[in-house]
């Protein structure tokens, strides 16, 4: 029962630190910022978790865990690749507009200046996801490098998220650049105007 009670306070505690993460960093947040934010003691804490090093990763992985679990389901069904292509976008631009947590989250590992951490935590959240997403690239070859396109494809999404404010001071800006859907229909029709096959022109007499 002790085990049990103790599993349900660290998710507990793993879901409440999700926000203090996501918005802060590592660097930004301590263990007793932690205890304060979700009511406990510093000793309390550092019960569960050893140091603020096993506290960041576990969080970030508790984060990322369903996220990845239902994009892989994505982009592993069905047959057609562009079809798994874009049912994958939309998933995946709709998320990072609804889940901003998640959205910031990724940008503190992405830019992670910690190389061992930073690569710990890639394997441990992004690279059972983005194994799936090169699988799919490889339906792509050999026109496009799987691992290139696979990252290319993240790169485009993430992209728009991250530069959401600096685009508002830039010509052309319209609040519907915004908007996940308009994003995903935007990376599709790239995406697919690049991997089709050019068609031959038709020459008539």
């Amino acid at each position: 029962m002790s085990n049990k009670k103790d599993h349900q306070t660290r998710t507990n505690i793993l879901g409440l630190t999700v926000p203090l993460f996501a918005q802060s960093g590592f660097d930004g947040v301590s263990m007793r910022d932690v205890a304060e934010e979700i009511g406990l003691t510093p000793a309390a804490l550092y019960y569960h978790f050893k140091d603020k090093e096993q506290l960041y990763l576990e969080t970030v992985k508790y984060a990322f865990q369903k996220k990845t679990t239902a994009a892989k389901a994505v982009v592993d069904m069905g047959s057609d690749p562009l079809k798994r292509l874009e049912a994958f976008i939309t998933w995946f631009t709709k998320t990072l507009g609804k889940e901003k947590d998640f959205q910031k989250l990724m940008q503190w590992v992405l830019l992670d200046t910690d190389k061992a951490r930073m690569q710990n935590l890639i394997k441990e959240t992004f690279r059972d996801l983005f194994v799936s997403i090169q699988g799919l690239g490889e339906s792509f070859k050999p026109k496009y490098d799987p691992h290139m396109l696979s990252i290319s494809i993240i790169g485009l999404v993430v992209y728009h998220f991250e530069t959401t404010e600096a685009r508002k001071t830039l010509p052309g800006n319209k609040s519907s650049h915004d908007q996940p859907k308009t994003i995903a229909r935007h990376v599709i029709s790239l995406l697919r105007n690049g991997l089709m096959p050019a068609q031959p022109t038709l020459h008539t007499n």
